[in-house]
């Protein structure tokens, strides 16, 4: 009889043991997936506006429903896109589209050629990190 509730009370412990290192392991990687996704706008949002504060203000143009932004600069001819298919943010370098973001979800360029000011929303999504955004506005170097 002593063996069966040994067996029993060590059943049990060992059940919520497992459990919680289970939980633990969830959490581990939500965290990890947020951070990556979180990192990876960071990058992108960083990316876009340093070069974008050397666009020529009225070479600015926004296509593709918002989620292309082409422009010149000192350089020639830039910009920035967004990829559905491969989930990832692009650049133009040389006539040549590149990937420089990854676990995009969507991406939306706004300009007010007013003010001089673009305006960025980055959204991201890793596994089940849940969707993460980003916002900024730039302004650009009024010459």
């Amino acid at each position: 009889m002593e063996i069966i509730i040994a067996l029993t009370i060590f059943a049990f412990l060992f059940t919520v043991i497992a459990y919680i290192q289970a939980r633990g392991a969830a959490s581990y990687t939500l965290t990890s997936q947020q951070v990556e996704v979180q990192e990876s706008l960071r990058i992108a949002l960083s990316k876009m506006s340093t070069e974008l504060k050397a666009a020529s203000p009225s070479t600015v143009r926004i296509s593709n429903d918002g989620r292309k932004i082409s422009f010149d600069n000192s350089d020639g001819t830039a910009g920035f896109r967004y990829d559905p298919y491969s989930r990832e943010l692009e650049t133009y370098i040389n006539g040549v589209w590149l990937p420089f973001a990854s676990n995009i979800e969507d991406v939306l360029f706004q300009y007010c050629p007013e003010l001089a000011v673009a305006y960025i929303t980055v959204k991201g999504k890793n596994g089940i990190s849940g969707t993460q955004e980003l916002t900024t506005a730039v302004s650009l170097r009024v010459r």
